[in-house]
């Protein structure tokens, strides 16, 4: 007990001497070093889990800085730093709590004042030297919280505050490549990934574009620190004055072509969509500075394509020189040697001038085309209907990328045009297409004539017939004349593939009209034998109510008739008659003229007849995509088309030669619509020359199948889904019996073996029961000659227990 109190008496004693003592500057100095250690190490306490420890550390923090901001020394930064990203905390009254401290220490008059400006000047430094080092390591908690201090910090600025930083070139240019480093985008492979065959453009693609997949960042890998960073963005949009000056550094960046670019767009497009919407101002200034930028044609005709690899020229007299040495071990130099031409130096000096498309230049190309298109559908649905001032200048542009075999252009663009639309609010694309038909027929016709072979005109035509009604079609049919003109005369064009986009997209146009015309004149008939079926019921009920009245009626009117009819007035009557059928004789051996459209068809089909024996692959697949398309169009008119088929016959018996599954895919599947439609007329020449070109195809590919696991949907492995699927079809379209369709189905029978792969089995299962609606005892028999086999016993029980039930 005496020697506590001793102990107290002790510290008392001290206390004492230091107060008589007193601090000086010196002590202060020694003591803040002292307590640096305490201050660094309880910074963790910001991030603690719990909310009442980290209430308690703002509270000590703001508590320190407000009162005893001249005594810390240095640790005031930690301390500043500490409350600037607490000022983001989830919890709000810590936020708020840190937000007020950072307003009062900024007040004019404050004592602290001046000690904050300064402490902030150095915070901001260390901010913006040591975040791009944070972000190129990529550990996404150290991201987050790098740039939710540097969001904390620069929303607590005051505006004056922040002036006098970002007017220092240094720091303004520092923070601008810091945010362009944090977004930057990644270049990949599939980039490059193109559609083979006609797309067409399915409304319903805008969910998957508005993922805008084409944004991969090569640095942040969470969504929370991608928004942090747009947050930043939105702070500076809200900034008057500041969001102008760093929009004039980055368009800066952007006229010297900077590599940057594609970053850069997408930092403007957040400053200037940031900016708050309010009335009486114009509120999109800086969203007006870069649509002007982003519609420059710079922008839009970028090569999507790398260039070819350059090899050595085939048809060039070359030799080998080897140089042995002989000895204890022999090594060999060979060389090859090729002559070389004038020719060859033309080449050359092309690739000096750097014409030729990288890979790597074509995918920055993509990505660049895919921003542009995502700002620009960004931009739009910030304008809202003031947007519709651009359309002119834009539209076109929009529809030709639409059109683009690039997968990923494809889906920015339909991510563009529907933004377009919501923003004009139409309700479709397709009211946007025809409220605007006469820019659009301004801009092609401007592009025909400024070259007749322009591959732009083409794909836009193509896509606004895809997204256009009937109701567009007069307005486009002399561009569409012009572009048929010149495919008949440019049989070696490079535009040979937008032409047949062309003419397939016109002809899914008419079959939708014919669609929905077909539908509208049904609606009709089915009215007038409604009102005709109620009169034809009223007049019996009233012959049922009263049957005398109406019999002295008839009989009166029958008397009338005999007594006014004179010999001379039944003459006339014979003369008439004869007169009415000598017309109607001669008016049936007049043909009545084809509608335009079907006479449209046949040009058509006369045009890209040509082109399904070119050799190239693509020719061969698009022509006979618009074939399949063309037939089901005249089905009903038999005399134009049964002497079409028969010239459309030589071509697709040649290609069915061809081993290629893909175009094999696209012969039957038009060999199937001829079927539907020809019917008879081809099944001769099926029997003779395609039929069996299938049954081997079938049997030689069930081999494969049934030993390699399929890992992928390989051509042949489509192949052989889709002639699975639709023989049951051709066997009744075409009528076909005997041998011919006992070896089909033997053939087929291949497939119920377990071995086969599951969709395969469930397919040929399905033909058997098919085949039993058209020759049910056949299709029986063909399958119960399996059923004892193990290996086809389950499919084959399958088949059987489905014929037992529909016969009962």
């Amino acid at each position: 007990m005496a020697s506590h109190t001793k102990r107290r008496e002790g510290i008392e004693q001290l206390l004492e001497k230091m107060r008589s003592i007193g601090r000086t500057k010196q002590w202060f100095e020694e003591t803040s070093r002292a307590l640096r250690a305490v201050y660094t190490r309880a910074s963790v306490f910001r991030s603690h889990d719990s909310v009442r420890i980290r209430t308690e550390y703002a509270r000590m923090c703001c508590t320190l800085m407000e009162r005893c901001a001249y005594n810390l020394g240095e640790n005031y930064l930690n301390l500043l730093e500490n409350v600037v990203a607490m000022s983001e905390d989830e919890d709000k009254h810590i936020s708020k709590m840190c937000t007020t401290t950072l307003s009062q220490l900024q007040l004019l008059g404050n004592a602290n004042e001046s000690l904050f400006d300064e402490y902030a000047d150095i915070l901001f430094d260390e901010h913006l030297a040591k975040m791009p080092r944070i972000i190129s390591r990529s550990i996404d908690a150290e991201q987050y919280a790098e740039l939710i201090s540097l969001k904390g910090f620069l929303k607590n600025l005051s505006i004056s505050r922040m002036n006098c930083l970002l007017l220092v070139p240094k720091n303004l240019e520092m923070l601008c490549r810091c945010l362009i480093s944090a977004v930057d985008l990644k270049l990949y492979r599939d980039l490059l990934t193109e559609a083979y065959a006609i797309r067409e453009v399915v409304l319903a693609d805008y969910a998957e574009s508005a993922k805008l997949g084409w944004r991969q960042y090569k640095h942040l890998s969470s969504a929370r620190c991608v928004n942090l960073v747009k947050d930043i963005c939105v702070i500076l949009g809200n900034t008057k004055g500041i969001n102008r000056l760093v929009y004039d550094f980055l368009l800066e960046l952007l006229t010297q072509n900077h590599e940057t670019m594609n970053e850069i767009f997408l930092i403007m497009l957040w400053i200037g969509t940031g900016v708050e919407r309010r009335k009486h101002m114009n509120y999109a200034e800086l969203v007006e500075i870069l649509l002007e930028e982003i519609l420059d044609e710079k922008h839009w005709h970028l090569a999507l394509r790398p260039d070819a690899s350059w090899r050595l020229k085939v048809d060039k007299p070359t030799d080998w020189f080897v140089d042995k040495t002989p000895g204890l071990y022999e090594s060999a130099i060979e060389i090859r040697t090729q002559n070389v031409d004038s020719d060859d130096e033309n080449d050359f000096n092309e690739v000096n001038k750097s014409q030729r498309v990288t890979i790597l230049d074509a995918e920055f190309n993509v990505l660049h085309t895919c921003i542009a298109l995502d700002v620009l559908g960004h931009c739009a649905t910030y304008y809202g209907d003031r947007f519709d001032r651009y359309i002119f200048r834009c539209l076109h542009k929009v529809l030709l990328k639409v059109s683009c075999s690039n997968t990923m252009v494809y889906q920015a663009a339909n991510f563009c045009l529907v933004s377009i639309q919501k923003a004009l609010k139409f309700a479709e694309v397709t009211h946007l297409i025809e409220t605007h038909t006469d820019y659009l027929n301004y801009h092609l016709n401007t592009i025909l004539k400024r070259s007749p072979e322009s591959h732009a005109a083409v794909d836009i035509l193509t896509v606004v017939l895809q997204l256009s009604t009937r109701r567009a079609l007069p307005h486009l049919e002399n561009i569409f004349q012009t572009i048929y003109n010149e495919c008949s005369k440019s049989q070696q064009s490079e535009n040979i593939n937008a032409y047949l986009r062309v003419f397939s997209a016109f002809l899914k146009h008419v079959a939708r009209w014919q669609a929905t015309s077909n539908a509208e004149v049904a609606a009709i008939p089915m009215q007038i034998e409604q009102a005709q079926e109620e009169d034809l019921l009223q007049n019996w009920l009233d012959l049922l109510e009263k049957p005398s009245t109406f019999i002295e009626n008839e009989e009166a009117n029958v008397e009338g008739e005999t007594n006014s009819k004179t010999p001379t007035d039944s003459t006339e009557d014979v003369e008439m008659k004869t007169e009415e059928f000598e017309a109607a004789q001669e008016g049936e051996d007049v043909k009545p003229p084809l509608p335009r459209y079907i006479q449209m068809v046949k040009d058509i089909i006369t045009q890209v007849l040509k082109f399904v024996s070119f050799a190239d692959k693509t020719h061969q697949i698009l022509a006979l995509e618009c074939l399949i398309s063309c037939v089901p169009l005249l089905h009903d008119y038999e005399d134009e088309l049964l002497p079409l088929v028969h010239l459309m016959w030589s071509p697709l018996v040649e290609k069915f030669r061809n081993n290629d599954a893909v175009v094999l895919n696209r012969c039957f599947t038009l060999l199937n619509v001829l079927a539907t439609h020809a019917k008879e007329f081809i099944l001769k020449r099926s029997l003779d020359d395609v039929i069996p070109s299938l049954k081997e195809f079938l049997r030689k590919a069930s081999k494969t199948s049934m030993t390699e696991t399929i890992a992928a949907h390989t051509q042949e492995y489509k192949l052989q889904l889709i002639l699975l699927e639709n023989f049951a079809n051709l066997i009744t379209c075409l009528q076909i019996d005997g041998k011919h369709l006992y070896e089909i189905a033997e053939t087929v029978s291949v497939y119920l073996a377990k071995e086969q792969p599951c969709e395969l089995q469930e397919l040929a299962v399905q033909f058997y029961l098919k085949l039993h609606q058209y020759n049910g005892p056949f299709s029986y028999i063909t399958v119960l000659k399996k059923a004892h086999i193990c290996s086809y016993k389950d499919n084959a029980e399958k088949v059987l227990t489905n014929i037992f039930k529909s016969c009962i």
